[in-house]
């Protein structure tokens, strides 16, 4: 495993990325899972992050993309491919170290059925049962430390993917309301914030394409019973 990261982590070192970062309020996100907890007591927030990205991808396609690292003689990238399935890289906090086993098609699960793969990925992962399958053709990274602790980090992208996004632990922030019946046209109250970052390849992914892929994200997360339209 070790030697798999060095690996890993040292040919991350020749992509040319960039990382965007924002906050987004994830009060009516923490508000819903804690309702659905009612029934589904094993939800936790990271599947509602994995499809917002999934539906966001379907306006921003490159987002979710192998690079073909074999460059022209002018030091061009000669192609990349814009993937049809959604197959999200889930970093894992295993005994063996860090590993990232992929959930196959994403785009075409709900919240829960998005879960319950986590769940299996994390149980395979604990007892060693990850098999070549379960790391093959992934397409896009999400990292979480939200159950660890760190509100924001630098997520490093996984060859050949073009981007991966990381997720940092919701903290509790005061938030500037308007309000027109305070004499100061506005109030404060309570809000869950969490921060998060995405690195991007910059030889196909430009820094508004990922501004704009976030927006949606952040969007869905942040009013997320429209993710609930979105069965598949």
């Amino acid at each position: 495993m070790k030697k798999a990261m060095t690996k890993t982590m040292t040919e991350a070192l020749t992509i040319p990325a960039f990382t965007f970062s924002d906050e987004l309020d994830a009060t009516a996100l923490i508000a819903l899972r804690k309702e659905m907890k009612q029934v589904h007591t094993k939800l936790t927030m990271l599947p509602f992050f994995i499809k917002a990205c999934s539906i966001a991808m379907q306006e921003f396609p490159e987002i979710n993309s192998h690079i073909d690292n074999d460059l022209d003689e002018e030091g061009y990238i000669q192609r990349y491919v814009v993937k049809h399935s959604h197959n999200f890289s889930i970093a894992i906090d295993s005994p063996d170290g860090l590993t990232v086993p992929n959930i196959k098609d994403v785009q075409t699960k709900s919240i829960l059925q998005i879960n319950d793969d986590v769940r299996a990925l994390s149980a395979k992962a604990a007892s060693g049962g990850l098999v070549k399958a379960d790391f093959e053709d992934g397409t896009f990274s999400v990292s979480s430390v939200g159950n660890i602790g760190g509100k924001y980090f630098v997520p490093t992208i996984l060859r050949p993917q073009a981007a991966i996004i990381a997720i940092g632990q919701a903290h509790r922030v005061a938030k500037l309301v308007d309000d027109d019946a305070s004499p100061e046209g506005f109030r404060i109250q309570k809000a869950d914030a969490i921060n998060f970052s995405i690195s991007a390849d910059h030889r196909v992914i430009d820094g508004a394409t990922c501004a704009r892929f976030a927006a949606k994200m952040k969007s869905l997360i942040e009013n997320p019973n429209l993710m609930l339209l979105n069965m598949h």
